[in-house]
């Protein structure tokens, strides 16, 4: 669409519903929406325990949860004081426009408290600081939330509290909010050691910043964007590319030959002179990739970035974890296409390629071949023929790629032994289309 009709079609905002990320479960008060945990679930008598107050703000403007932490009176013998807290007052917590995020409210249980099922309460009060202000999350149809919008190296935040029984149980309302309640355990005491300090806490995880609506984000960038895409051409990048796919394996602790490096660097550049938006079979409509989110992000951040001298700092650092996920998705469909093998549900396909990404960007885990060939050397060997540097002889690169196989095939085991098949496929196509 060019920029004329992007500039008549107004482009609605829907940020993501994280919360729906965590928890079926969930209030609305006023502006914001709510979900609890207690961190532990089961706690024993005489320890420490959290409530997790997950807040989403639902308006474009900021807006303040007060948050009131009731206790259970008295345990399940009738006795009075067996829960306590620390805190005296309610706890506000102020969150920007669409922000998203969870407070933790600590509280302690005596060494005395019956064993059993509790629930405890938290009273949420929502005060807006903007009258009349947007609302920028549907109700009806939310946007599904996607870590892999968030890079990477804020991903622990998010799985701090992934996987917590997460409540919203609408116990009654107040003169001024809503009783939200969760259920927890106490289980008999132990040995242990004094708690500790005891005090309220909050963890922001999604603001504004994080919004990658990629029609949104194209169009404001848009002009910028015309500035970059013609300084994201082989010539250009692919050297780069290269430069740094060597130099992540190496960090990962598996050394690329040559040839696997260059098909690597290849699949990229292809993936970035596709532009945007791209068809992928088995897509219904055209998807932008995620690497062309991530440079309207960053132009919109810093437009400076709109020149040739940047062009390697955007495709080697800040477009390339994308960048490597956009091309392992056209990578897997080429391949799945040509040889007629299935790899897996879409689920499972983005599971391997965060496998891969967290052993470059994070060094999570170690690499071994198949995670090294599948799906970007062998994608890389698809788009060989087509990704052709100036004075390049494609059967000569394919060559640089067998040379690199062979030196291969004493690491490999039986359940790799598709990997060859494919890529000897490959090879004779690619091989055969050039006579």
């Amino acid at each position: 669409m060019g920029k004329r009709a992007s500039a008549q079609v107004p482009i609605m905002r829907n940020y993501p519903d994280v919360l729906g990320w965590y928890s079926a479960e969930r209030q609305t008060v006023d502006a914001l929406q709510v979900a609890l945990a207690v961190r532990p679930s089961s706690v024993a008598a005489g320890k420490t325990a959290e409530v997790i107050v997950l807040l989403q703000n639902m308006l474009d403007s900021e807006t303040d949860a007060i948050l009131r932490l009731a206790l259970p009176e008295r345990d399940l013998a009738g006795k009075a004081d067996r829960f306590s807290t620390p805190l005296k007052k309610v706890v506000r917590v102020g969150l920007r426009s669409g922000e998203v995020g969870y407070a933790t409210l600590p509280f302690l249980i005596s060494h005395q408290a019956q064993t059993g099922e509790y629930v405890v309460q938290v009273e949420v009060t929502c005060e807006p600081k903007k009258r009349g202000a947007e609302r920028v999350r549907s109700f009806e149809h939310p946007a599904a939330f996607d870590l892999h919008d968030i890079p990477l190296e804020r991903h622990p935040i998010f799985s701090a509290i992934h996987g917590l029984r997460f409540a919203a149980r609408a116990e009654s309302k107040t003169r001024t909010g809503l009783l939200i309640g969760a259920p927890f355990t106490v289980q008999p005491p132990t040995i242990a050691a004094l708690p500790g300090e005891l005090r309220p806490n909050y963890v922001s995880l999604w603001t504004e910043a994080d919004y990658r609506d990629p029609r949104l984000l194209s169009a404001r960038a848009a002009d910028l964007i015309q500035k970059v895409l013609p300084l994201l051409r082989r010539t250009q990048v692919f050297f780069p590319l290269l430069k740094v796919v060597q130099a992540r394996f190496d960090s990962a602790g598996y050394r690329l030959w040559a040839g696997e490096a260059v098909m690597i660097a290849k699949m990229l550049t292809h993936t970035l002179e596709m532009g945007a938006p791209i068809h992928i079979a088995g897509r219904e409509s055209p998807i932008y990739p995620r690497w062309h989110t991530a440079l309207s992000q960053a132009l919109l951040s810093d437009p400076d970035l709109a020149v040739p001298q940047a062009a390697e700092l955007l495709v080697t650092r800040m477009l390339l974890p994308d960048l490597l996920f956009d091309a392992g998705m056209i990578a897997f469909s080429s391949l799945s296409t040509l040889t007629r093998e299935s790899f897996g549900s879409e689920e499972e396909l983005r599971e391997h390629l965060d496998t891969l990404s967290g052993a470059l960007f994070a060094q999570k885990a170690p690499l071994d071949l198949t995670y090294a060939w599948l799906p970007l050397v062998l994608g890389g060997l698809t788009v060989n023929s087509e990704v052709i540097m100036p004075r390049e002889n494609a059967v000569e690169t394919l060559h640089l790629f067998l040379r690199a196989r062979d030196k291969r095939l004493d690491e490999a085991d039986e359940s790799q032994a598709i990997l060859f098949e494919m890529a000897d496929e490959l090879v004779d196509r690619m091989l055969a289309g050039r006579d």
